[in-house]
C-alpha cells in the first residue's frame, strides 16, 4: 500500500545473500493452529520474523507463495480498513492447492525490529531469510517460490527475486512502475487538484515537496527547502480562508504541521531508501514469469504512468507475463465507484470479481 494519509500521519514508506548463520525455527516459537494453519517465528542474529504458514490438504504445486506488504507497517494478514487482504488470498490460494506464508513486517506482531527505520535492503533481506529458513527447513521444506508483492512491496519481491534462482514467478498488485518520490508528488498533487485549488498554487506545491524530499534524501539544503515548503503551503491554503471561519493562528498551525510532518517523514529510511530506487531495473533483470494486477479505480498507484511503464521493462526482459486490469477495483482490489482515500471504510470486505482466480490460476500454470 501506498496512500497519502500514510506519508502525513506515519510514514511512506539488496538482494543480498546472508552471509549470518541460517535462519532457524526453534519448536517453541511453533504454533500450529489448526490441520492446515502454522504459526512460525524465523529467527535470525538480528531479528525475528513471525508468520503463518498455510498448507493445503492436498498441495498441486510444490512451491510456496510469500506475501509481502506496501508502505507502513502491517501485520501478517495486511489488514487495511478491517480488510484482511493477505489472510482471504492465503485461504483462497489453499482451496487450489497452494501453500503461502504471510509474515508481520518488523516491529508490528510477533516480528522484532524498527520498521520506520529500515531500509529497501532491510526488507529484501528479509525477504531472503524466510526464503533461506523454508529451503532448509526439514519440517517445513520448499525449493521454490513465488513472491506477491502490495503496492510498495512489488519493488521489494522484485529486488528479492532477481538474483534468486529459487524464485519461479513474481506477482505484483497495484505494484509502482515510477519511483516512489514520484509517486509522492503524483498523490500530493491529485489531493489538492481535486480540492480545485489554482493550478499554479498546486505545482508549486508538488515542487516544494520535491525540493524537501530530495533536500532529505541527500543530506542537503533541508532549512532553505524546509522555508521553502512552508511558503508554498502559504501561498495555496491563505486564499481559502476567505471561504471559512479559520484565524490566521488556526491556518498557521496548519501550514506548520503539515510541513513538519513532511520534513519527519521525508528524513525516515522507511521513505528515503525507496525515494529514488526505480524499480524497473530489477524487473528488467527478471527471467521468470510475472502477473501484474491493476485497479482501474486505484488513486495511489494509478495505471498511467505506472502499468506502461511496468509493461516496458517486463518487454525489454523478454519474460513471459501477463498484466490484468479490473476496471472497478481500488488500490486493494475493492470493488470502488470512485477509489479515494475517503471511500476505504464504506467498502464492503471483499475483491472484485476475478482478482483471486487470476492469482490462482497463474500459480497453476507455472
Amino acid at each position: 500500500m501506498f496512500h497519502l494519509s500514510i506519508i502525513k500521519l506515519s510514514v511512506v514508506i539488496l538482494t543480498v545473500f546472508l552471509l549470518l548463520a541460517v535462519p532457524q525455527c526453534c519448536s517453541a516459537f511453533e504454533r500450529t493452529t489448526s490441520k492446515k494453519e502454522v504459526d512460525l517465528l524465523i529467527k535470525a542474529p538480528e531479528i525475528d520474523l513471525g508468520g503463518t504458514l498455510l498448507v493445503p490438504q492436498t498441495a498441486k504445486r510444490d512451491l510456496l507463495v510469500i506475501f509481502t506488504s506496501g508502505s507502513s507497517w502491517q501485520d501478517r494478514d495486511s489488514t487495511l480498513f478491517d480488510f484482511p487482504m493477505f489472510k482471504v488470498i492465503a485461504q483462497h490460494l489453499a482451496q487450489a492447492g497452494i501453500a503461502s506464508f504471510r509474515y508481520d513486517d518488523r516491529g508490528v506482531g510477533t516480528s522484532t525490529g524498527d520498521f520506520v527505520n529500515s531500509t529497501l535492503d532491510d526488507l529484501s533481506s528479509d525477504l531472503d531469510r524466510i526464503m533461506t529458513f523454508f529451503a532448509t527447513n526439514k519440517a517445513h521444506h520448499y525449493r521454490h517460490f513465488v513472491l506477491l508483492g502490495h503496492s510498495q512491496g512489488g519493488i521489494v519481491v522484485s529486488k528479492a527475486a532477481k538474483n534468486n534462482q529459487n524464485v519461479k514467478a513474481v506477482v505484483l498488485a497495484a505494484s509502482p512502475g515510477v519511483t516512489i518520490s514520484q509517486l509522492v508528488l503524483a498523490q500530493i498533487r491529485l489531493e489538492y487538484s481535486l480540492n480545485n485549488h489554482p493550478v499554479a498554487d498546486v505545482e508549486n506545491v508538488v515542487s516544494a515537496n520535491n525540493e524537501l524530499l530530495f533536500a532529505a534524501y541527500s543530506h542537503q539544503n533541508t532549512d532553505v527547502a524546509f522555508l521553502r515548503l512552508k511558503e508554498s503551503y502559504a501561498q495555496l491554503l491563505k486564499p481559502s480562508q476567505l471561504a471559512n471561519t479559520s484565524t490566521d493562528s488556526d491556518l498557521e498551525n496548519r501550514i506548520n504541521n503539515t510541513a513538519n510532518e513532511m520534513k519527519i517523514n521525508y528524513g525516515l529510511p522507511a521513505l528515503t531508501s525507496f525515494a529514488y530506487y526505480d524499480p524497473l531495473n530489477d524487473l528488467t533483470a527478471l527471467r521468470i514469469p510475472v502477473l501484474s494486477l491493476h485497479g482501474g479505480n486505484d488513486r495511489q498507484v494509478t495505471i498511467e504512468p505506472n502499468k506502461d511503464r511496468l509493461e516496458t521493462a517486463l518487454l525489454k526482459s523478454g519474460s513471459p507475463y501477463r498484466i490484468k486490469v479490473f476496471e472497478e477495483a481500488n488500490h486493494f482490489f475493492q470493488p470502488s465507484k470512485t477509489g479515494l482515500s475517503n471511500e476505504y471504510g464504506t467498502l464492503e470486505k471483499h475483491f472484485v470479481n476475478g482478482f483471486l482466480d487470476e492469482i490462482s490460476s497463474f500459480i497453476l500454470h507455472l
